[in-house]
């Protein structure tokens, strides 16, 4: 539940994914609403095997176990011994509160999402919060006063002698056990009208929210009534009610459901492979979760079982109230079912059978695990392939030559932001809008595309389609929109938990070597560009297929491609289009990884797959010989670095450091978006510094929030080319994606609060103003919406893309894109 938290919490990506399964896939989402409430079932479930194992409460001495056999998996169920033994229901209702988190979760997560939304289009938040929290309390509430009257129901039982009394006392609880089974009944029919609404109606809109919140509200409901009154549906009816009151069907189904969930995850592996519709990743997030909690709380459950049923036998004979007949006939299991129950003269062999077989696999297990940890694996390794003999590729001379036919007008260094497919596609949208708007001029003057992770996919995949489709800003558009509509995250999601997962193990590991989600997103992105349908890279090196397939086209020039990486040991790993002397030094504290030795070298999709490493949902590239390499934001999250580093190379050449250069960054982070904010209120309003209470942080938090930001060397790169503006011959023009800003964000950005009023004043009211000017572009900010701010994510809904749109075609961009067209104009 932790983890499960954590994610909502810090991934902005499941904010996304909500989005879009409201917009586009309603059946991930009544699935991922299926997951939970089973989960929350299985939560709630098995710690009792703990409780009653561990004697809590002499629990222990007072329950009849049994193992039933179903298709060789044991299922095991238990039965009082004494009637009048008193449940503990304060621990009872721990356990069922457990399931109940798991809403609560989900009501926070749908408010996360929606709360952008919420906030900007200016309704009243703190209502809409205190209604949620009501949704989130009112099933915990009922639990508490269910669980009560249970308590004292028993304890009326226990106190009357008299059998009228007791009689009573019965047909006034069964009596209370109708209610609450007829109330069962009704809720599961309208969770099921509910679900058809959805279906039919959900929006992302303030309806779609509490449409939502209202399901979530049911099914918590629906999870209590089930959970307090199913054991008692077949006093109230056993012949129809019997199936809800069974716990070896209720265990059953756990089991059944398991295997289905299972199926479903092997299934979302094989529809990678073979390009089938994919469900949400936020459902095959949760199937992950649900079979990992499922498997570990059954390995518990067993070994708990196995102590019990090794000495149940010697226990029970010593209880003069169980004979064979009533330890069969207390059970609940139908007379011609209870066949399949291990019987107690063979428990304590079953015991002893299943915990050797258990301890063999367990050492079976250990030992895989050595060995697959020491054995060296090429799944995550970037196949090198022989160099065809005299490859066309470009040398640094050539490159340079062409550079001098263009020193009439300024030259520029473009370099992009990491940030996921937001990054990617900001990027994409970015140079396609530029290249309008220059009507084509502007890449014929740029020197170098340089970035990081989803920023230099953008930038690599960009070059792909201008070698393809050159001026046709149409067609470019139609295919940066349909990158922007793939769903990579659930195919990473599946493989990184499923396939590359298994094959971590031996000898798996021998199997499928070079082929990891990584390559196969890599595919994705070659069939969508070049209408491929293949699921196998082309093997040209990445020097020479940007030679042929980019470089050489209609225009005869394309700006060389630097594509960036971090290694482990500190140093960066680049791939640089244009071959140059391996003596000489282009890329400082770098390895050359496009001209590998012995004659071998990497694909282009492989080579720009290794700047979008981000750790964990993508694997570290491996290249033998010479390493691991990550994420390049892990180093330089800009590529500003890169583009430097070409540029003071460049500058040794007399016939190219007289000509003005432009550094142009292209940045979509909501934090950069912030920093930029507070330098300009800074600059209007004349403040060298703020004055802050700042919010105290432990050591460990500092250190950790320092070492994950990944903006240090960025901004330090920006403050430095806005000083080198300064120079005639340098200038700098960031392009910042905008976002609506609070301002509480700006006070988390800057640590603390502000302690001057004037201050704090200025500052909402200059957010005010900036947040008006997005607003009115966007022109979405109602009770119904078409546009979500993009987050970092490898799924973006329609309404981002709608975002980007918008963002793209408004005054907003035109004012950034200004400087680029003026100093073409020159």
């Amino acid at each position: 539940m932790g983890i499960i938290l954590l994610l909502v919490q810090a991934l902005e990506q499941a904010n996304t994914l909500l989005v879009d399964m409201i917009e586009n896939d309603k059946t991930s989402l009544l699935l991922c609403f299926v997951v939970i409430s089973v989960f929350a079932s299985v939560l709630s479930h098995y710690p009792r095997y703990i409780y009653y194992a561990e004697d809590i409460n002499d629990s222990r001495d007072d329950h009849k176990w049994y193992a039933y056999k179903w298709l060789g998996y044991a299922i095991f169920v238990f039965s009082k011994i004494d009637q009048k033994y008193k449940q503990d229901f304060k621990a009872k209702f721990f356990r069922q509160c457990l399931g109940l988190v798991i809403f609560i979760i989900w009501h926070y997560y749908i408010y996360q999402t929606f709360y952008p939304k919420l906030y900007f289009s200016g309704l009243d938040v703190s209502m809409i919060q205190f209604g949620t929290l009501v949704f989130s309390i009112i099933p915990p509430a009922i639990l508490i006063l269910l669980l009560d009257s249970f308590d004292k129901y028993q304890d009326k039982l226990l106190a009357i002698n008299s059998d009228q009394a007791l009689a009573d006392i019965k047909a006034q609880k069964l009596k209370f056990v109708t209610k609450g089974v007829n109330a069962l009944l009704v809720c599961i029919a309208l969770v099921i009208i509910f679900g058809w609404v959805i279906a039919g109606t959900l929006e992302f809109s303030l309806y779609g929210y509490w449409l939502l919140q209202g399901f979530t509200f049911l099914l918590a409901l629906l999870y209590v009534l089930f959970r307090v009154f199913r054991v008692y549906a077949k006093t109230v009816n056993f012949d129809r009610y019997y199936f809800l009151s069974s716990s070896v069907g209720y265990l059953r189904y756990y089991f059944v459901f398991f295997v289905v969930v299972i199926l479903f995850l092997i299934y979302s592996n094989l529809a990678v492979f073979y390009n089938w519709k994919l469900s949400n990743a936020m459902l095959i997030l949760l199937s992950f979760f649900f079979i990992s909690y499922y498997s570990i709380a059954c390995l518990v459950k067993y070994f708990f079982m196995l102590v019990i049923f090794k000495t149940q036998k010697e226990d029970l004979d010593k209880n003069p109230y169980v004979t064979e007949k009533n330890y069969l006939y207390s059970s609940g299991v139908l007379p011609e079912n209870r066949k399949n129950f291990v019987s107690l003269d063979n428990q304590k062999a079953f015991a002893i059978r299943r915990r050797l077989i258990a301890s063999i696999t367990t050492l079976i297990i250990v030992v895989i695990c050595i060995v697959s940890y020491s054995s060296e694996t090429q799944i995550h390794e970037l196949e090198a392939f022989k160099t065809v003999e005299n490859e066309a590729v470009l040398n640094m001379e050539d490159f340079k030559d062409s550079l001098r036919y263009r020193t009439d007008k300024p030259l520029f260094f473009v370099a992009a932001h990491g940030g996921g497919l937001k990054a990617n596609i900001w990027t994409m949208k970015v140079l396609n809008e530029i290249q309008k708007q220059t009507e084509g001029g502007f890449l014929d003057q740029t020197i170098s595309f340089s970035g990081a992770s989803g920023g230099m996919m953008g930038l690599s995949l960009y070059s792909v389609l201008g070698g393809e489709y050159n001026d046709d800003f149409n067609a470019i558009g139609l295919k940066i929109d349909t990158v922007a509509k793939e769903n990579f995250a659930s195919k990473d999601l599946a493989l990184t938990f499923g396939y590359d997962f298994v094959r971590k193990m031996y000898p798996f590991s021998e199997i499928g070597k070079f082929r990891d989600r990584s390559y196969f997103s890599m595919v994705t992105y070659r069939n969508i560009l070049e209408g491929e349908t293949s699921m196998t890279l082309d093997p040209l090196s990445f020097n020479s297929y940007w030679k042929t397939n980019i470089f050489d086209n209609k225009r005869g020039y394309f700006p060389s491609l630097i594509v960036n990486t971090a290694k482990t040991n500190g140093r960066r790993g680049v791939f640089y289009s244009v071959k140059y002397p391996k003596d000489s030094t282009v890329f400082y504290n770098s390895d050359n990884l496009s001209q590998l030795g012995n004659g071998r070298s990497i694909a282009y999709y492989e080579a720009v797959s290794s700047t979008n490493r981000f750790p964990a949902l993508s694997p570290a590239a491996k290249i033998k010989g010479y390493g691991h390499y990550i994420d390049a934001g892990a180093l330089d999250n800009s590529g500003l670095l890169s583009s430097l580093d070409l540029h003071n190379y460049l500058l040794k050449d007399s016939t190219l450091n007289k000509t003005k250069k432009v550094f142009v960054e292209i940045i979509n982070g909501r934090n950069n978006y912030i920093w930029y904010l507070v330098q300009k209120f800074k600059s209007e309003n004349k403040i060298t510094h703020f004055n802050i209470d700042e919010v105290e942080q432990d050591n460990i938090v500092a250190d950790l929030k320092t070492g994950f930001n990944l903006d240090k060397i960025p901004n330090y790169l920006g403050d430095l080319l806005r000083d080198w503006s300064k120079d005639p011959l340098i200038d700098y023009v960031p392009i910042y994606l905008p976002f609506q800003i609070e301002y509480d964000e700006v006070l988390t950005f800057l640590g603390g609060n502000l302690i001057d009023k004037s201050q704090k004043d200025a500052l909402k009211a200059f957010l005010i103003r900036e947040n008006a000017e997005v607003k009115k572009y966007l022109n979405d900010n109602d009770f119904e919406w078409k546009t979500y701010e993009p987050t970092l994510a490898r799924h973006l809904s329609e309404s981002t893309i709608t975002y980007y749109n918008r963002v793209i075609e408004s005054q907003l961009m035109i004012d950034q894109i200004e400087p680029i067209r003026t100093l073409l104009k020159r």
